[in-house]
């Protein structure tokens, strides 16, 4: 699933910029398709820590991200390539790791910690200790 269109990114970047920073000799739709697929791929890696894939829909919060490791992936030549670029691709990536981390989330039906008996567990550990003797106030 792609979470960004090239429409979306030229609107997050503007439709020059995208244009100027795209190598000459390229095919300006195979290489911007190609780069959102491979954000895709990787925004993929990061959700599936915590998320069955693929997603019911991509979710908004991803189009972002999304387009700036795209832009990140076309611009990676040396003279396309600015400190902009790069630092809204880490920030991405920092997003992403504190989805897969939980502290973050799409804004969908969250995975979440099941409920549980605290006296009973499920893997078959069990402990159990017998009443104590010695303590505070007892002789």
């Amino acid at each position: 699933m792609n979470y960004v269109t090239r429409a979306k990114i030229e609107e997050i970047w503007g439709a020059e910029f995208v244009t100027d920073i795209l190598p000459e000799d390229v095919d300006a739709d195979l290489a911007i398709a190609a780069a959102i697929e491979n954000a895709s791929s990787e925004i993929d890696v990061y959700l599936s820590a915590r998320y069955t894939l693929p997603l019911d829909g991509p979710p908004a919060v991803l189009a972002r991200p999304c387009a700036d490791l795209a832009v990140y992936t076309i611009a990676n030549r040396h003279s396309a390539l600015t400190m902009t670029i790069e630092q809204r691709r880490d920030q991405a990536i920092e997003l992403l790791e504190r989805i897969a981390d939980g502290k973050g989330g799409l804004g969908v039906d969250e995975p979440g910690v099941p409920d549980a008996d605290p006296d009973t567990s499920t893997d078959g550990a069990s402990f159990s200790a017998d009443e104590r003797v010695f303590g505070r106030g007892r002789y």
